[in-house]
């Protein structure tokens, strides 16, 4: 692809979505500001534009593949690996000299020039305990020495792992695409699963000690007692592993659109094809083919649908397409259990009439 076909994101439209409420933005002004490194967060105002110094600022704006529909077909050419993975693509403007510090990103990113000129410096490996700059909202290293240095012209793109530190300076007016990527922590998993295990009422077993220690402090916990706890816990694990299928799905899926039954929800098949649908911004669908049912996820909620061939060739088109066109959705509705979680994902506000996205705002709410 061309850099000219890539460049859907022109430094004004960018400004222009920063000024939209709901959308995710900051501007980093490095100086000129009341404060050196100084965050500001959107929705701006052309004031706030006007007023930034002639060079040393950036701004920021995230998940923009939502807004900018077409950033979608690149970040396509990314799926080589799992679709989940992709959190956002970023967009950042900076004019000469431009940047956010010396930083390091717990997760895969890639960073694609579209326009001008950036130089990046980095290290070969991840930083091991790095030490920051006390007293500033953002994560800036105290000091740092790369070991390696590229600039990048438009179409040029750098992969850094996680853990890496590295350093962007604008030599020109320019635009970077950043493609970031999810790296969900143990912790959140395991908050899922307790959340999954909780609806079993699985984890209601409580503490007890047949074999009471004699002698022992009356205010001491003994590492007996500590022992109890950590194997109830270690079974509750193991005896709830039919609830980690659906604590991943959900949590991976988790998303910001609302739950609730949409007043224009559709409550038969002959409704969805007055229109084509698009999915909300915000929705995410994923499946897990088990041998005896597919379990589609959406925005936190589950699915379950026959494990057949003809479903998951639907589902393989509406999980990648952001546009349900009508002739897809005859096709699909066809399908008893398709036409059922269409209609429940239309209830759910997961997916909207083509009309109404258009007449919305920028944001869609």
């Amino acid at each position: 692809r061309s850099v000219e076909e890539l460049r859907m994101a022109e430094s004004e439209e960018l400004a222009g979505l920063a000024c939209e409420d709901g959308i995710n933005c900051r501007l980093v002004v490095e100086w000129g500001g009341q404060i050196p490194w100084q965050v500001r967060y959107g929705p701006f105002k052309e004031d706030d534009f006007t007023s930034l110094p002639a060079s040393h600022y950036s701004l920021l704006v995230s998940e923009c593949e939502k807004w900018i529909p077409e950033l979608n077909e690149l970040l396509d050419q990314f799926n080589f690996i799992p679709r989940w993975r992709i959190d956002d693509l970023m967009v950042s403007y900076a004019p000469e000299h431009g940047s956010v510090g010396a930083h390091i990103d717990q997760y895969d990113v890639f960073l694609l020039q579209v326009e001008g000129q950036r130089c990046w410096s980095y290290d070969n490996s991840p930083t091991e305990n790095p030490k920051l700059i006390e007293g500033l909202e953002l994560a800036i290293l105290e000091s740092f020495h790369p070991e390696q240095e590229a600039v990048l012209q438009p179409g040029d793109m750098l992969y850094l792992p996680p853990g890496v530190a590295h350093h962007g300076i604008a030599l020109e007016p320019g635009l970077t695409y950043s493609i970031g990527f999810r790296a969900p922590t143990v912790l959140s998993a395991l908050e899922s699963l307790v959340l999954e295990i909780d609806q079993d009422n699985a984890a209601n077993q409580r503490y007890h000690d047949p074999d009471l220690e004699i002698g022992r402090h009356a205010y001491a916990i003994t590492d007996r007692e500590i022992n109890r706890f950590r194997e109830l816990a270690l079974n509750l694990l193991e005896q709830s592993s039919h609830s980690w299928q659906d604590a991943i799905g959900k949590m991976l899926t988790d998303s910001s659109v609302s739950l609730t039954t949409s007043a224009e929800a559709p409550f038969d098949a002959s409704n969805l094809l007055k229109d084509g649908w698009i999915k909300h911004p915000d929705t995410r669908i994923l499946f897990h083919q088990a041998e005896s049912e597919i379990r589609v996820y959406c925005n936190g909620r589950s699915h379950h649908l026959p494990n057949q061939t003809e479903i998951i060739e639907c589902l393989h088109q509406l999980c990648s397409q952001r546009e349900w066109s009508i002739e897809l959705l005859h096709d699909c509705i066809a399908i008893d259990s398709i036409k059922k979680l269409i209609l429940a994902l239309a209830a759910e506000s997961a997916i909207v009439p083509r009309s109404e996205f258009e007449d919305s705002d920028t944001t869609f709410d």
